[in-house]
């Protein structure tokens, strides 16, 4: 499910909540992620009784008619501007941000004239408490080009530039601002500029996804953590590392996330709403990955908090964050019941993004447990909400378009549901609901004996969840699928199945204990064991080394110390464990070659329907298939294969049917292969 935590409250506005660094904020196990696209500054807390309400309007102070370098603050006798700057920044790293912006007012109330230094603070104070168009009222009365400027106020002025930039679709101008915001942190002395930094980078990554350079955000995002790194310990660290993790959720990386969230949890103050936040998110991550028991222990913390700090809407949406986690641990009764709780709790308050959220969750639930009817109109409520909403991101998108496929699957409409997903299934592939998708197309094709159809859709999902950790929902009604993808030939495939039909199985058991009561006294609850703790089920015992075993048969597991057994017979073994390759009797290293390896590993890994001109690109690494030589740099890969392979007949070239079949290059059929894998991971992934 692709969901935000804590989603923000309604407004009149059509600007996205910041978080941290302006970010949105967001709860998408998918990869996804940040969602910009809902309205919403969250509500923002008053300020202390000592410093007047942040007015609504009025007339700014002009910050182009600065006060002089040094000078003291207005009103503030011996206090200077960068003493003060030193604790406004100390106090917007303990998220004071809505005392910052009043705190300025208040000084500035009457002034016309306002330092630079101040300036960017207050639109900083802004922006983050949501006062979005008050910001970028600020921003429009600051000088373009302000050369006078220090270094590091320049660089932050154009870091908020380009966050408002990105918040309004702007990508070109926040591209221009960012460029401007690193030629200024060159000039800043050494060692100076680390949040600026960090922010720079956080911009950078978000602007990145919004622009599909997937590629670039990642790079965006390990340089953010290397400078969140070099920076101070303190409360900062708690908006940051939510920051960090919301970023990764949206790059498909739900265990760097849940460490951020974990990291952003133990720096918030224990039953705050910082730590109910980072209680939900951290929840919705480890449910993602199977981690269910512990998803479900922060959940309920989360509504702990919620009961007592936020009553309304926080609340309902921290039963829906449960009610997510309940799916993904296929316990729909569940769900529907943190549903009902979340509806009650929500009555008549006007949350149109919650209340569609809660209606797709319910329509899911009822259509797992077969309730065709009560889905139906479930699915019916959430397409109207989502009618009324402005914007939705293509992750919602697609989330929906699963939800209406799995009911179509609930109401027995096997056809309709799988022309309606199929359409999709291969859209947005790293989305953690794409998995769901690929999963309601494999099990209507196997309905209507549509195997081929079946095992690509259950191959799609599987490479998705092993490369990025996701556990799908629906995993009994998937066991077939799950049988279904041991005869793949990639041994990713076989490794995900396994690990699937192992929860399936600790499940059933789990369903098979006798009640508490019906036990000896003192005997602990059985409960099934998280994905976690699966991955451990399988650890080879000393002297039995386990190992993955491919060959135009299959995929099978075998104990390394038979290794040479199993690949008896094969004119071509490639071990990735000792990176060699030999060809009957000659034997060549892959060391050198590292390149070629994984490429040689996809090419056996498909060695039935072979490799697209875009697939070898990906496999060998380097440039992509936008490339300007990316025709070229394919004939020269094959090249080198088959001078690595010996003979130049062990890869065939092959055009797919149709007009406009794509032309692929796989093993010649008469190729006898065996490649040899580890257990966990693959060098070849």
């Amino acid at each position: 499910m692709a969901r935000r935590a804590f989603v923000p409250p309604p407004t009149l506005s059509s600007d996205p909540p910041p978080c941290g660094n302006g970010l949105p904020s967001s709860r998408t196990p998918s990869q996804m992620g940040l969602r910009a696209s809902v309205p919403a500054p969250p509500s923002v807390p008053a300020p202390r009784a000592s410093v007047p309400s942040p007015p609504g309007s009025g007339t700014l102070p002009d910050p182009r008619r600065a006060l002089p370098p040094g000078s003291s603050l207005p009103g503030a006798d011996g206090i200077s501007i960068g003493s003060a700057a030193q604790l406004l920044d100390r106090l917007a790293a303990a998220d004071e941000a809505p005392f910052i912006a009043a705190w300025i007012e208040s000084v500035l109330s009457g002034r016309t004239r306002i330092d630079a230094t101040l300036a960017v603070r207050l639109l900083r104070a802004y922006r983050e408490t949501g006062r979005i168009d008050r910001a970028r009222d600020v921003a429009a009365s600051l000088p373009s080009a302000p050369a006078s400027w220090n270094p590091l106020d320049a660089a932050r002025l154009a870091i908020e530039r380009a966050i408002l930039a990105t918040i309004g679709g702007r990508g070109d101008h926040a591209e221009a601002e960012l460029r401007l915001a690193g030629r200024a942190l060159t000039a800043a002395p050494k060692g100076s500029g680390l949040r600026e930094q960090l922010d720079m980078h956080l911009t950078q990554a978000q602007l990145d996804l919004k622009l599909n350079r997937v590629g670039n955000a990642s790079n965006g995002l390990r340089l953010a953590e290397h400078v969140a790194e070099r920076l101070e310990d303190g409360a900062w660290r708690a908006p940051v590392a939510m920051t960090l993790g919301h970023l990764s959720m949206r790059l498909a990386d739900p265990r760097t996330a849940a460490k951020h969230y974990a990291t952003a949890l133990a720096r918030a103050a224990a039953r705050g709403t910082a730590s109910m936040s980072a209680h939900g998110n951290l929840a919705i991550a480890l449910g993602s990955i199977g981690r269910f028991d512990e998803g479900r222990l922060h959940a309920t913390q989360a509504i702990g908090i919620a009961r007592e700090l936020a009553a309304g809407w926080r609340h309902a949406d921290a039963h829906d964050v449960l009610a997510i986690v309940e799916i993904a641990s296929d316990r729909p009764h569940a769900a529907l019941h943190a549903i009902d709780e979340a509806l009650v709790v929500l009555g008549d308050i006007d949350h149109p993004m919650l209340r569609y959220q809660l209606a797709e969750h319910r329509t899911w639930a009822l259509a797992m447990l077969g309730r065709a009817q009560a889905a139906r109109q479930w699915l019916s409520k959430a397409e109207k909400l989502r009618a009324d909403l402005a914007v939705v991101d293509a992750i919602d998108e697609q989330d929906l378009l699963a939800t209406r496929a799995r009911t179509l699957e609930a109401c027995g409409q096997i056809r309709e549901a799988l022309d309606h997903a199929a359409a999709h299934a291969e859209k947005l592939p790293e989305a953690f609901v794409t998995g769901s998708l690929n999963l309601v197309v494999g099990r209507c094709a196997l309905a209507l004996a549509a195997a081929a159809t079946a095992a690509a859709a259950v191959e799609r999902a599987a490479l998705s969840g092993d490369k990025h950790g996701w556990v799908f929902p629906d995993r009994v009604g998937s066991t077939a699928l799950w049988q279904l993808a041991l005869r793949s030939g990639d041994s990713r495939v076989v490794r995900y199945a396994e690990r699937m039909i192992a929860l399936v199985g600790a499940a059933s058991s789990a369903a098979n204990l006798p009640p508490p009561s019906a036990r000896a006294s003192g005997g602990r609850l059985s409960v099934p064991p998280s994905s976690e703790d699966l991955d451990a089920l399988p650890e080879p015992t000393e002297g039995e080394t386990l190992i993955y075993v491919t060959t135009p048969q299959g995929v099978t597991r075998v104990p390394h110390a038979e290794m040479a057994r199993a690949t008896a017979g094969a004119s071509l073994v490639v071990d990735t464990l000792a990176h060699h390759l030999r060809v009957h009797d000659r034997e060549v290293s892959l060391e050198r070659r590292r390149a070629l390896e994984p490429l040689v590993v996809q090419l056996l890994r498909r060695a039935r329907e072979g490799l697209s001109a875009d697939e070898i690109l990906r496999a060998a690494g380097g440039p992509g298939p936008e490339s300007a030589d990316a025709e070229h740099r394919v004939r020269v890969l094959i090249s080198r294969v088959r001078d690595l392979l010996g003979d130049p007949a062990t890869i065939e070239r092959v055009r797919d049917a149709g007009e406009y079949g794509r032309t692929r290059y796989r093993l010649a059929a008469n190729v006898n292969f065996a490649l040899v894998e580890p257990l966990f991971g693959s060098s070849g992934a």
